[in-house]
């Protein structure tokens, strides 16, 4: 029988996905990212004008890709983001980020995707496309290349596009690095390296607590930071994770950083309850229209153990 330590313990450690961590922090960090990786295209942009993400024109692009062999990859293994950039010249790029955040990669070639997904963005919207592959864990020389290439009976396709390992870099560099970017890149760096060793992971947390607490970054920027890095880490341990706890609790009253931090986690509860309530409820209509359960399930990316629930509920009232 668990004690009541244990279970506010894994009530408070919620689980957080890689691929939503990773759309937030390259949303939120979107210009020093660039910084750290396209410093040409940094020097660039407008930053009198808000950088635009464009979420509708890539759930378009996903309907496309299923036309394909083998349809898009799992969503919970990547990453896909359309950024709209202001440029100095009065100019807009467009840049399709694509991340892999877990796997090794090998269920469909990625330079394939890269090349794929662009020739539809562009073909679509009749306008240059630029591409960008984040790559956080290791894999085949294949993936890594940053490059395609198709060649048949006299036809020849190239295309060449930037790939960041977000594994590889100085640790002592991005430790002292003013770019918040560089922080959450050496987080993923410590967590990927230290998978499987949580109190190793828990060390390295709590020097990255003293870190933002020396940077001038907003309340705001240092809670989504920390968000991040808690998140990446994966602590399992429950007895680490309440160490991990008592820590914040003992550091928040010296600083709002991290009574920010505690806000974010109410905040983010209650955004993920409204989803998931609008979801079913699109669910739910769908149902009554009869649609298909595949297209119930890809529309709304509930679970096919809460579709069935919903069809079971929605006989009932029949059978009284």
């Amino acid at each position: 029988m668990k004690t009541k330590k244990t279970k506010k313990t894994e009530a408070s450690k919620e689980k957080r996905y890689d691929d939503s961590l990773w759309k937030e922090t390259l949303s939120r960090f979107f210009l020093p990212m660039l910084e750290a990786v396209l410093p040409d295209m940094a020097r660039e942009v407008d930053r009198s004008r808000p950088v635009t993400f464009l979420d509708k024109e890539l759930q378009r692009l996903a309907r496309y890709s299923k036309k394909y062999p083998g349809g898009p990859p799992d969503s919970g293994r990547f990453v896909d983001m359309l950024a709209d950039v202001p440029l100095l010249s009065g100019e807009h790029a467009w840049i399709l980020l694509h991340a892999e955040v877990q796997g090794s990669g090998g269920y469909e070639e990625f330079p394939l995707r890269m090349h794929r997904y662009r020739c539809l963005l562009e073909s679509r919207y009749n306008r240059p496309v630029a591409g960008l592959a984040f790559l956080t864990e290791p894999l085949s020389p294949a993936h890594t290349t940053g490059f395609y290439r198709w060649e048949r009976f006299g036809s020849r396709v190239t295309y060449e596009y930037p790939a960041f390992k977000i594994y590889e870099g100085d640790e002592e560099t991005l430790q002292k690095s003013s770019n918040p970017f560089h922080l959450a890149q050496y987080a993923a760096m410590q967590a990927q390296k230290h998978r499987r060793q949580d109190a190793q992971k828990l060390m390295y947390m709590k020097t990255m607590l003293d870190i933002l607490d020396e940077r001038g970054w907003s309340h705001e920027e240092k809670a989504g930071l920390l968000w991040f890095i808690e998140g990446i880490m994966h602590i399992n341990d429950d007895h680490l994770w309440e160490e991990w706890e008592h820590e914040l609790d003992h550091r928040k009253e010296e600083t709002s950083m991290y009574i920010s931090l505690m806000e974010r986690k109410g905040v983010k509860k209650g955004e993920e309850k409204g989803m998931k309530k609008k979801e079913l409820h699109m669910a739910r209509r769908m149902l009554r229209a009869g649609e298909s359960e595949e297209k119930i399930l890809f529309y709304t990316e509930i679970t096919p153990e809460e579709l069935e629930d919903l069809r079971k509920n929605l006989k009932k009232p029949q059978e009284m």
